[in-house]
């Protein structure tokens, strides 16, 4: 490894913050303070934060990168942008700058893109002699040394179950403190900027973001335009400081974070988020886990003694075990089987299930058309402002698959990926295993009805009203199933089923049937283990029986 100071490049991927940021902590002193520093984001339009992208959420990364580059102005540094193929811009970078070292947050999960990105830059860097420091910060605990290894580096032993991963949890130790944000003198002092000005700067808008590189344009999901950046109304506006002040915001009631309970939370709320709404700063990395867990342990000590105090996995600590867990699951998954996190072929933790494929019912659910307001009104929040309650993601994700569509729980993935602000390979991939009961949760018996349920939290339908206003002057009676309305009352209400408001397109006692469906999947889910196990026995078997055959020959003849 080369000896600083030298001229250091530290590569935003996903953890686009200052504050608890080791791998930009390690460019600096590789710096010396007397090298040089460039802090660079390449806009890649094959990245998972690119590749399917909203509007919204195209617009939320722009928001990030412009908070990103304040606060490195701040200190007298920059955010330097460029575009294209990290593979191919990086060198070319190296080069302009000088670079002798660069360093970057570690991408754990496996994730087949970024897998194979960074093996290919590390390869050119080891061409170029550029040293790559690498540092894992994504997760509170390292995924590879940290929690592997406490299991004996032993992927059958890595926890299957939250119970089995609070366990591996409790022996971690200490949750390391987050480091403090870079001061200005951290920065290079002599280093001049100015030479470029007005090049490689943060993109304006998401008009400036590249498409993916390998797909034709008219086939790239979801595809928009310059109408479609206008007026969003995102649930969190982006960047490092906006997190900081929700997490303050958070903090400042002790008593809350204390006794928080993740399914006592509201799902009909109508003025904001009834959760925390951090979530889509950890999926970009505006906030690190670690400065959460310690924010959220400071609180919790201020509470009064009389507040009754939540644990894991419901408490707010425990949605951050809740990350860690799935990303160490995604972690394992590509371990085992490279690049199947996320599908059913070849998962290790997938039951297979022969989901139908039908693409109007898919588009119905994408567009908010199924004719059952509670799971319309969800996916116009969702396009709305990237962002729905996690009751309501249970929701409309039971009703694609299990519940009543008996779609794919890929293709719903892919949805959620495309809309959601806080979109994650690792989460997003565990959560629709789980609701489509397709691995952790195997109570597909529980189905959620996308009348009742919500019926119960909210019997006016002040939600629904909300994101469905042309439902808004239906009586509370109907407006869960405007189809069982009288035609003098939906016409009193301006509403012609069909045409302002769709006829449901499945009736709901379809669930029974898919029950018996998912009963029969999981039947034949037995039957393979059962004779993949059988055959595990006996390989084993004449393993063992060949290999006492090679270490005593003599006594085989003497037998013979």
């Amino acid at each position: 490894m080369k000896s600083s100071p030298g001229v250091s490049m530290h590569w935003f991927r996903k953890g686009l913050r200052l504050r608890d940021n080791p791998a930009l902590l390690q460019a600096l002193e590789l710096a010396g303070g007397k090298g040089g520093v460039y802090p660079v984001y390449i806009l890649d339009g094959d990245c998972y934060q690119l590749l399917h992208s909203s509007a919204l959420r195209a617009n939320f990364l722009v928001e990030c990168l412009a908070d990103l580059d304040k606060n490195l102005r701040e200190r007298g540094s920059r955010l330097y942008v460029a575009s294209g193929d990290p593979v191919e811009v990086l060198p070319e970078l190296w080069t302009k700058f000088g670079i002798t070292h660069m360093t970057h947050e570690g991408d754990e999960t496996g994730e087949p893109y970024a897998k194979e990105r960074d093996a290919k830059v590390r390869a050119l860097a080891k061409e170029k002699d550029v040293d790559v420091r690498v540092c894992n910060s994504e997760t509170l605990f390292p995924l590879g040394s940290g929690y592997v290894s406490k299991v004996g580096n032993n992927f059958e032993k890595v926890p299957g179950t939250m119970s089995a991963f609070q366990v591996v949890f409790g022996k971690m130790g200490q949750v390391p403190d987050a480091k403090p944000a870079p001061k200005a003198d951290e920065f290079p002092s002599d280093q001049d900027h100015s030479k470029y000005d007005g090049d490689m700067m943060p993109p304006r808008s998401p008009m400036d973001m590249p498409w993916p590189r390998n797909v034709p344009k008219k086939e790239v999901t979801p595809l928009w335009g310059p109408k479609d950046c206008k007026n969003l109304t995102p649930i969190v506006r982006g960047g490092e400081s906006e997190a900081l002040a929700v997490l303050r915001q958070t903090t400042k009631r002790p008593a809350y974070v204390a006794s928080f309970e993740k399914p006592k939370t509201s799902c009909t709320s109508t003025s904001g988020a009834s959760t925390t709404a951090l979530s889509p700063y950890m999926s970009m990395g505006c906030l690190s886990p670690r400065t959460v867990w310690h924010a959220l342990t400071e609180a919790s000590e201020r509470a009064p003694a009389s507040v009754p105090k939540s644990k894991p996995p419901v408490s707010l600590h425990g949605q951050l075990l809740w990350r860690d867990f799935n990303n160490l699951i995604a972690h394992a998954t590509n371990v085992r089987n490279p690049g199947t996190w996320g599908l059913m072929e070849g998962n290790h933790y997938c039951r297979h299930i022969p989901w139908g494929d039908d693409d109007a019912l898919l588009e119905a659910w994408k567009k908010g058309e199924t004719g059952y307001p509670w799971i319309d009104a969800c996916m116009a929040q969702l396009r709305t402002e990237g962002w729905i309650h996690h009751l309501g993601r249970h929701a409309v994700a039971c009703f694609l698959t299990r519940g009543d569509l008996w779609q794919s729980w890929e293709k719903g993935q892919l949805h959620f990926e495309e809309e959601l602000l806080d979109a994650d390979y690792a989460l997003n991939g565990f959560n629709w295993l789980w609701l489509s009961c397709s691995g952790f949760f195997y109570q597909y018996f529980r189905c959620y009805s996308p009348v009742a349920f919500q019926k119960k939290n909210d019997k006016n339908g002040e939600y629904i009203r909300k994101w469905l206003p042309q439902l808004k002057k239906l009586p509370g009676k109907y407006i869960y199933e405007p189809w069982k309305a009288p035609a003098g009352v939906l016409k009193d209400a301006g509403i012609a089923l069909g045409k302002d408001y769709p006829e449901p397109i499945v009736d709901h006692q379809v669930s029974k049937q898919n029950m018996e469906k998912m009963s029969f999947a999981y039947d034949l889910h037995k039957e393979k283990q059962a004779e993949l196990a059988t055959a595990a026995k006996k390989s084993s078997g004449t393993k063992r029986k060949g290999g006492t055959q090679k270490k005593s020959p003599g006594k085989k003849k003497k037998a013979t």
